[in-house]
């Protein structure tokens, strides 16, 4: 009986380990559209601005229909309120892989990528897009993407 009891408070509290979570968090949902369209399987991350304490990013992916759930540990547990910068992203691979030349060469590769929208959304810095949540969250986060998008494939380099 007391090796059930020991065993049974560790799994409880091995369990309470592995509950991340933040106090304050508030619903962010919303829309992505390029050229007002929406925009499926795009990434959204949202990098919290400069002189918010201990704020944490924030991220999510876009349905068929363009919307989204702001998610920082758990899908749909939303966001700390404050103002955000935002970056876009929606890339596909070719399938390659590198030669063996360029297995040998650091930052050579022969794989790659297509980008479905405008380049200028892929960073945070050249984007334009912020976001601001209120306490009381956002359920209407409008992310309207305008531009024109070249679909040639692009050499994957390293960062």
């Amino acid at each position: 009986m007391r090796r059930l009891l020991i065993t049974s408070l560790c799994l409880l509290v091995l369990s309470g380990c592995g509950q991340r979570g933040l106090k304050g968090l508030v619903p962010a949902e919303g829309m992505v559209t390029l050229n007002g369209e929406p925009v499926e399987g795009a990434s959204i991350s949202f990098a919290p601005q400069s002189g918010v304490p201990d704020a944490r990013s924030a991220a999510a992916m876009t349905d068929k229909n363009g919307k989204f759930v702001a998610t920082i540990f758990n899908y749909g547990d939303g966001m700390q309120p404050g103002e955000y910068q935002v970056f876009v992203t929606k890339t596909t691979g070719t399938g390659g892989e590198s030669s063996p030349e360029d297995k040998n060469r650091r930052g050579t590769d022969d794989r790659r990528v297509v980008n479905h929208l405008p380049p200028k959304y892929n960073e945070k810095t050249t984007s334009g897009l912020t976001v601001s949540i209120p306490p009381a969250g956002n359920k209407n986060i409008e992310l309207k993407l305008e531009g024109e998008v070249d679909l040639t494939p692009q050499r994957l380099t390293e960062r």
